[in-house]
């Protein structure tokens, strides 16, 4: 009893100190393809990358010292593909994917509410109008490298090495106070630190308790409420509360909180975004911090593709509302922190 308690406790830590990472970088997919076409650096996208090798790490340093990895795979379609293209438009109509969604509400935004109600909304009519063949399954991989103990350990020694010269390289970059709490509590984590915190965080907890990024959980919890899919557990609900507990915490400590409650005509953008995000966790299955955290590391034949969608889709709708007189926000990531000009 002692010891589950002590691993719930663990574990919703976890999931607070990705939340506060994520929040601190002020991190997103949708702002890496502005930087892209702003500064034309890659910088937070490198970022992911980064993050994705630490998640791969971990992995496989638990399946070697504690247990074998159930690894889950989805199949690459055509709907994957769509329906990363329509999180991608959606998520910049919202001006913000997963993460920033959450961390936008964590900060006092409520339009993001309606973001999620139409996310909800979005994925719900795709489950209840879509053909039953077209919804995707899940299949526990046979093949997976975490399963193939010659092709990862070539793996498993290559990140190691690179995790090693990574940390040294920080600590050699390292600015501002050595304090510990100061370096906590520092306005903006650097790109490389938050990939470090994120990435550990998440594979922990993967290897715990398998996918449980929040958009893959509310897709799980829409399919329980139509009947398609078995009790969710607790967990994963706790997972997701702990997660933006961390970005409310973060938001409050660094006086980045600000009620915004006035309806404004934006709120319909929002909406209308999260609906075209909710249609493509629901066809990828998940959003961007599935595909991330997740889908990529665990070398899913869906994910790459899916998220090379999301990016396209990103950067359409960015281009068009440039080319009709619209204005995209610069973010700028020299020294591997993020700035971001109106």
């Amino acid at each position: 009893m002692v010891l589950s308690i002590s691993i719930l406790v663990f574990s919703a830590a976890l999931a607070a100190i990705l939340g506060f990472a994520a929040h601190r970088a002020n991190i997103c997919t949708v702002k890496a393809v502005a930087e892209i076409l702003t500064t034309g650096h890659a910088y937070m996208l490198i970022s992911f990358g980064k993050t994705v090798l630490w998640v791969i790490l971990i992995t496989l340093a638990w399946s070697w010292t504690v247990s074998s990895i159930a690894v889950v795979h989805w199949k690459l379609s055509y709907l994957s593909i769509i329906g990363g293209f329509l999180f991608g438009v959606g998520a910049t109509l919202n001006g913000g994917c997963a993460f920033s969604m959450l961390a936008k509400l964590a900060t006092g935004k409520l339009a993001q509410i309606l973001t999620l109600g139409g996310l909800a909304i979005g994925a719900v009519g795709f489950l209840l109008f879509a053909p039953e063949a077209a919804i995707p399954v899940a299949k526990l991989s046979e093949n997976s490298v975490f399963q193939q103990e010659n092709w990862s350990a070539v793996l498993g020694v290559g990140l190691a090495v690179w995790a090693v010269w990574e940390i040294t390289r920080m600590w050699r970059r390292r600015t501002g106070s050595m304090f510990i709490g100061a370096r906590i509590f520092s306005k903006h984590y650097s790109l490389s630190m938050a990939a470090i915190l994120i990435g550990v965080s998440n594979a922990v907890l993967y290897t715990i308790y398998g996918t449980w990024a929040y958009t893959s959980v509310l897709n799980s919890g829409i399919k329980q409420l139509l009947g398609d899919f078995g009790p969710i557990e607790p967990i994963y609900w706790i997972l997701f509360v702990s997660l933006f507990l961390g970005m409310t915490i973060s938001a409050w400590q660094s006086r980045t909180f600000a009620l915004e409650w006035r309806p404004a005509l934006s709120w319909m953008r929002q909406f209308l975004g999260g609906v075209l995000m909710g249609l493509g966790v629901a066809m990828v299955p998940g959003g961007n911090d599935v595909l991330i955290l997740n889908g990529i590391p665990s070398l899913s034949p869906h994910a790459i593709p899916a998220y090379l969608a999301v990016i396209a889709g990103i950067a359409a709708t960015l281009l068009t509302i440039r080319w009709t007189g619209g204005t995209i926000e610069t973010i700028n990531c020299s020294g591997d922190v993020c700035v971001v000009r109106k």
